[in-house]
């Protein structure tokens, strides 16, 4: 190939780039030209649409911060799980909830308050679904001790609340003592542990009791004639289990004691042992 066709073809690659970059150029300023032109006669009122949305918005943007999308949606549905005793009338009606009602007005807390204030219930959980129901799950109260006080009996529950619950339901309860009434709801909260974590010997208490110089419950048992005192607090599974442990292997002293002191962890210590059975 000569000199020349190389000037030659080189010349031609650069006229056909030269004739695209003006093609291009044109296609740009028709397309330019034709926005300001579409601008001209349309778009200047959406611009002006715009400026006076923008300061709408920003004139009003207290009342926008106001707005609150639950105030569109009411409650339809009511879900309540746990109840045997309640009717799902009375868990509504303790809740003070109804359908219809506006979902932005519906405080799960304040109706879990509501809710624990019925001494039947002894825990409740609240929840508000998306987008329109509400979901209650309770734990009825149980019957844990009684007091027998005038020839009448009243029934407590786990969290020291009374039960309407019948005599007969009472005298098959641990009974607690009428001077031990102010400590209720501590003594329910002990027994209530005890039956958690060892129903066999909660089934055995048939009497229990506040001893305020010996900071400590007094537990009366039916298969033994002593007291039995627990620590105030700090219950575990291990308090009951020594107990338990310590009736089957140190059984004749245990026909001999007169009380038998839980309270120090890990130990237990039987006082107050008759002389005559020392020896056997």
């Amino acid at each position: 190939m000569s000199l020349n066709d190389t000037n030659m073809f080189g010349r031609r690659i650069g006229y056909n780039e030269r004739k695209r970059r003006r093609k291009r150029a044109r296609k740009r300023r028709v397309r330019v030209g034709s926005a300001v032109r579409w601008y001209k006669r349309k778009g200047w009122i959406l611009t002006l649409l715009f400026v006076i949305a923008s300061v709408a918005l920003w004139q009003s943007r207290f009342y926008l911060n106001q707005i609150n999308p639950l105030e569109f949606r009411h409650l339809q549905y009511i879900e309540i799980e746990g109840n045997r005793m309640l009717s799902w009338e009375d868990v509504v009606q303790s809740a003070q909830v109804e359908t219809g009602m506006l979902m932005s007005e519906l405080d799960a807390d304040s109706v879990k308050k509501s809710l624990l204030q019925i001494p039947l219930i002894h825990s409740a959980e609240v929840e508000s679904k998306f987008p329109s129901s509400l979901y209650i799950k309770i734990q009825e109260a149980s019957p844990i001790l009684s007091v027998l006080e005038d020839g009448k009996a009243t029934v407590y529950s786990e969290r020291g609340l009374s039960l309407p619950m019948s005599m007969m339901t009472a005298l098959h309860l641990p009974i607690l003592e009428t001077e031990s009434l102010g400590k209720v709801k501590q003594v329910a909260a002990f027994l209530s542990t005890m039956l958690n974590l060892n129903k066999p010997l909660y089934e055995r208490v048939s009497q229990v009791g506040w001893s305020e110089n010996d900071r400590a419950f007094e537990v009366y048992f039916k298969d033994v004639g002593f007291r039995v005192m627990f620590p105030e607090s700090n219950w575990d599974k291990d308090l009951f289990t020594l107990y338990d442990a310590v009736g089957k292997g140190f059984r004749r002293d245990f026909l001999c004691a007169s009380e038998v002191d839980m309270r120090f962890h890990g130990f237990a210590y039987i006082k107050n042992i008759d002389k005559r059975c020392t020896n056997g």
